[in-house]
């Protein structure tokens, strides 16, 4: 069965005890980009593995999941098909490392943004976002 569970963005939220979202936030973009990415603290308070699946969002159709990887001696941002959050541990996503990046943006990220992301899970769990508020981020 597919469990559908909401939120206002406070800072720390639990789901069925399996998954604890942190600090979510949105990349705030100079004008005319047409990318950003989605940061945040995956915990999983279970037993088992759980693996990130897919995300979507609202600023945007297509969402997908990133990671930085070294490649003769450059640094690359890849497209991964999952994250796994492993077993009673967190994962941080964050700026150099995994992310859920948001390709062809509707409209720049300001500081007045709000944004809503869905989490899909291996567990057939779902988790919905809402009202994420973005953040600058010096390079």
């Amino acid at each position: 069965m597919k469990k559908l569970l909401s939120l206002a963005i406070l800072g720390t939220f639990a789901f069925s005890n399996q998954i604890t979202i942190n600090d979510p936030y949105v990349r705030q973009t100079p004008p005319n980009s047409k990318t950003t990415a989605f940061f945040l603290e995956l915990k999983n308070n279970s037993n088992k593995d759980i693996k990130l699946i897919k995300a979507q969002s609202s600023l945007s159709d297509t969402a997908e999941i990133h990671d930085h990887i070294m490649k003769d001696g450059k640094k690359m941002m890849v497209q991964i098909p999952q994250i796994t959050i492993k077993a009673n541990s967190s994962t941080e996503l964050k700026p150099g490392g995994m992310h859920i990046m948001i390709l062809n943006l509707k409209e720049n990220i300001t500081p007045q943004t709000k944004a809503n992301l869905t989490l899909y899970f291996d567990d057939n769990s779902t988790i919905e976002l809402k009202d994420i508020k973005s953040r600058s981020i010096k390079k």
